[in-house]
């Protein structure tokens, strides 16, 4: 049986990118196999089973099925109908995770995958994070959000060379990466980094843009529009791929998270909705009908059968928060004593004759 992905890297199901990163660097460090050395097999499998639930987390769409539907669900997303590390689609963060613990043979012979990653690795711009505030009309209506950014985007003067009279980087001799060994108590590892003098390029810039100042890039403001995912809730994420900052070897990420804004009336739990209606108490005794606020700028009605006592509570079903399978959750209505607020002087007499009509208070059988 496969272990949940979350219980796999030590997480709640609320985490987000941020701590999947780093629970992923803690645990892909521990078992990676040159770092245990003396049972091999055990840790290449323990170093896939994290690796695969890394790809799983990070992904939004895969989390989501996940979520839904558990590894079945997932599954289909791979291309065997089962996790293989062709459809590990973070390499990039590998490397940045791992560090010295990569490179040279043992990475391509780790993901049966040598030479694949040869030659020239240049730099990939780096990630957006961005935190928007939405309402719940907002989510479930699907509304429109915009929301400000400031970038790297290619430089329009060079084009992204950093400038002109482009020669052959002495410091890696055009391969646009080092490489370095060093000893430890387990070992000689080897080391690949990014060429720092050319940005993995190969290639050094003798006359510097003007503009960018030899960067290659500037940076430039930039409003972005999306559209609020279908019941999202509180700390879940989207990822915008390729509208991050420019660079080299591709441009980075926008991570979107969202952050739900707390309602007047209404209190969310999943997919289900809360609300505590104050009902005058002629309409608890007579049976009726009360008018509540909705999500969608229409007032919902809630029949209220004659006899009913407050608190009490009314299901409606299917008008709750947006499923993202298409349906929805439920929504409870409390209805609760409306206080009498009238300071007529026949409103005494009234209630006093109300008594009359009452009896004496006696315990309730419980439900059930």
């Amino acid at each position: 049986m496969k272990r949940d992905y979350y219980e796999v890297l030590g997480l709640t199901k609320g985490a987000g990118p941020d701590e999947v990163k780093r629970a992923y660097r803690d645990k892909a460090k521990q078992c990676h196999p040159d770092m245990n050395p003396t049972n091999k097999k055990e840790a290449e499998e323990k170093f896939r089973e994290v690796s695969e639930a890394y790809e799983v987390l990070m992904d939004p769409q895969k989390r989501q099925l996940y979520d839904q539907y558990g590894h079945d669900g997932v599954a289909q997303t791979f291309k065997g109908g089962g996790f293989s590390w062709d459809d590990f689609t973070h390499y990039d963060d590998l490397q940045d995770i791992l560090g010295n613990l990569l490179g040279g043979s043992g990475f391509g012979d780790l993901f049966g995958m040598s030479g694949r990653r040869s030659g020239q690795r240049q730099r990939k711009g780096g990630d957006i994070h961005v935190i928007l505030k939405v309402t719940l009309e907002e989510i479930a209506n699907s509304a429109k959000k915009q929301f400000k950014i400031n970038r790297f985007e290619k430089c329009n003067v060079c084009g992204g060379k950093g400038g002109t009279d482009l020669t052959t980087c002495r410091q890696c001799g055009g391969h646009g990466q080092i490489r370095t060994q060093s000893r430890s108590f387990f070992g000689t590892f080897t080391s690949v980094n990014t060429c720092p003098a050319c940005t993995g390029s190969g290639q050094t810039v003798k006359t510097p843009c003007q503009k960018c100042s030899g960067s290659g890039r500037t940076r430039v403001s930039r409003t972005i529009e999306i559209r609020t995912p279908r019941g999202v809730a509180h700390g879940q994420y989207i990822v915008l791929r390729g509208e991050g900052h420019y660079g080299q070897g591709g441009n980075g990420n926008i991570i979107v998270q969202f952050e739900e804004k707390p309602h007047e009336y209404f209190e969310r739990q999943g997919y289900d909705l809360y609300i505590r209606m104050l009902t005058p108490y002629s309409r608890l005794i007579s049976g009726g009908s009360i008018e509540i606020p909705g999500l969608n700028g229409q007032r919902e009605r809630v029949k209220i059968k004659k006899g009913s006592s407050a608190p009490e509570v009314v299901r409606l079903k299917a008008k709750g928060m947006p499923r993202p399978d298409g349906g929805y959750g439920d929504l409870y209505v409390e209805l609760d004593l409306l206080p009498l607020e009238s300071t007529d002087k026949n409103l005494g007499k009234i209630i006093d004759e109300l008594k009359s009509y009452e009896g004496e208070p006696k315990p309730r059988p419980r439900r059930g």
